[in-house]
């Protein structure tokens, strides 16, 4: 069945950080808007030298997924070449683009000639926060941890770096430079950076993640990241904002990103030109480096935070709710808090605070509390928000009034607290129940006893539990071995052996299973809504055996590779029971 959608192909190296996640949700809240399909591609590295002694040498096989895509199948394309890249040359990185070359295309975290590319300003952020260091807190000894070369955020991160060392003519050897990994563990390489630089004051990151490597090792040796040395981070994460101390970086929200490079890539579908874009990147102020004047940063200058409208109250606040995939200006979130900081205002204005007051405010922020606001809300900077009307208020106000405020506000962080120490222990739940998912999908899927195409039923039997209700089974016709630093040719026609729609799990008579590659997203079984999928490899060593597609959900974004690396043993012994049979 034709669905009469545009299908849309989002090209990843990996989907378990909240980076790519939150880039993810974003080209797929635009998608939505849009009405187009989605299919994510989350490969690897592609180019990347592997040994015998990485702990999964056969990791390449995720970049045949890359091969299942081309003009046929999908109307757009949107790659993050940036990471997908970051082990390569820019020769090599052009070819694996080039295979692309007849379809819309847009680049997200990388800037390549001759492409529509969009970012965000990897200079302005970093440099303010180096000043910040050099001219405010007196840093003259400092470090970086810098990235591959292949990706060029990365370069032009580090280029900003050294550029604001020469301005001040501040030295930096090659003791000072450390190479980190983006999405890697880098406890061991950090711990190893400090040993090299015991009187280090200051260390810029190319990302959150190494930057939270440090400040645990930091943490390690005795210090505290923020007094003794300061760190600065890139992206803004939700973890940067939890950590202890919190993240100091630069805020480049990849949601943004996302959904504004499906918006560039719906107008090159229109056939309309438009040229590369660099978003706007903020420094955000955090304990990390040494202050918590975590100031709003607007478009043209530093503001007042009393001054931001709701809108860019609710924006500073809940910036998480963007990466949720949903609309934040449409929900139940964005109207609470709405009439709490109207109600807030109100007190401003009034001569003195009465029990009806009290009793108004405290009916509003029940209901903000109610609709669990602090999930998403970054609370350091809603208490800041908060207490700056707080501040602005009282000021006002007569002795009598000022006790009654200070009662107020002191109910209103005590529901915060309360509020956020319901959402820690929902979230460690909900962690169990995730476990415990996992843990059944690994039961049935190892259960496999025949070697059968009804065997591939019991590959689907358990995505309830991982919230995915639509997925696709193709077997290649024979299983194909396939090396490192190849492209893979995907045959014409696959086997689609067994699908589960809306939780109902079917097989194909052998006559019916096969499908064209061009119809590998819009087979006969798929139903005429608008979708959101995600393709893994199913493999075992240098054997490829096929794909399977479906569902994105929440559960699956940190999963992927495990999902695939359970479905493909369970593939392999499919196959090896049917040789038997």
């Amino acid at each position: 069945m034709d669905n009469g959608k545009k299908t849309i192909a989002l090209l990843l190296s990996a989907l378990d950080n909240s980076y790519d996640e939150s880039l993810c949700k974003g080209v797929n809240l635009a998608c939505l808007e849009l009405g187009y399909n989605l299919v994510v591609l989350p490969g690897n590295y592609i180019n990347r030298e592997v040994s015998d002694k990485d702990p999964n040498p056969y990791i390449y096989q995720f970049n045949t997924i890359y091969d299942c895509v081309n003009m046929t199948n999908i109307a757009g394309i949107i790659v993050a070449a940036g990471s997908i890249s970051a082990f390569t040359t820019e020769d090599k990185t052009h070819e694996f683009l080039d295979r692309y070359k007849d379809i819309p295309m847009v680049l997200v975290s990388s800037s390549f000639e001759g492409y529509t590319c969009i970012n965000y300003d990897n200079s302005n952020g970093v440099k303010d926060g180096l000043k910040y260091l050099i001219e405010t807190c007196g840093c003259r000894k400092f470090g970086i941890l810098r990235g591959p070369s292949g990706n060029t955020d990365f370069v032009a991160r580090y280029n900003a770096f050294m550029e604001v060392m020469d301005k001040y003519n501040i030295e930096i050897t090659q003791d000072n430079i450390c190479r980190v990994h983006p999405s890697d563990d880098n406890h061991e390489v950090c711990k190893q950076f400090l040993k090299k630089n015991p009187d280090i004051e200051a260390v810029f990151c190319i990302n959150d993640y190494s930057a939270l490597d440090l400040c645990d090792e930091i943490k390690a040796i005795g210090k505290t990241p923020g007094n003794e040395i300061k760190v600065l981070g890139y992206d803004n994460t939700i973890q940067s904002s939890k950590a202890i101390p919190p993240l100091a970086t630069i805020s480049a929200d990849p949601v943004t990103l996302g959904h504004e490079a499906a918006a560039y890539l719906d107008v090159k579908m229109a056939g309309r030109n438009v040229d590369s874009i660099n978003l706007p990147a903020t420094l955000v102020m955090r304990e990390s480096l040494g202050t918590t004047d975590n100031a709003y940063m607007g478009s043209s200058s530093t503001r007042h935070l009393a001054e931001m409208t709701i809108d860019e109250a609710f924006d500073y606040i809940f910036y998480r709710l963007r990466r949720s995939g949903v609309s934040e200006n449409q929900t139940d979130e964005y109207k609470a808090f709405t009439k709490l900081i109207e109600s807030l205002r109100l007190l401003m204005d009034m001569d003195n605070i009465d029990d009806e007051a009290y009793k108004m405010v405290s009916r509003y922020f029940g209901d903000f509390i109610a609709c669990n606001a602090t999930r998403y809300a970054d609370i350091e900077n809603l208490i800041l928000y908060i207490d700056q009307i707080k501040v602005d208020s009282i000021i006002r106000m007569d002795p009598e009034s000022q006790l009654n405020f200070e009662y107020i506000y002191q109910d209103l962080y005590k529901m915060i607290l309360q509020s956020t120490d319901k959402d820690i222990r929902a979230a460690e739940d909900n962690m169990v129940y995730a476990k415990n998912d996992v843990k059944k999908f690994v039961q049935i899927t190892g259960n496999i006893k025949n070697g059968s195409d009804e065997s591939y039923k019991m590959l689907l039997s358990h995505l309830s539990g991982l919230e995915a209700k639509n997925g696709y089974i193709y077997m290649l016709d024979k299983p194909v071995e396939h090396e490192n630093m190849t492209n893979l040719v995907i045959e014409d026609d696959l086997k689609l052996k067994a699908f589960i729609q809306e939780g109902s799990i079917w097989n194909l008579p052998e006559d019916q299973q096969n499908v064209r590659l061009s119809n590998i997203f819009n087979n006969d079984f798929i139903g005429g809504s608008r979708f959101s999928m995600v393709m893994l490899p199913l493999y075992f060593d240098k054997t490829i055996y096929g794909y399977i597609l479906l569902d994105l959900t929440d559960k699956i974004y940190p999963n992927c590779e495990f999902i695939s690396f359970q479905l493909s043993s369970s593939a392999r012994l499919i196959d090896l029971l049917k040789k038997i049979n």
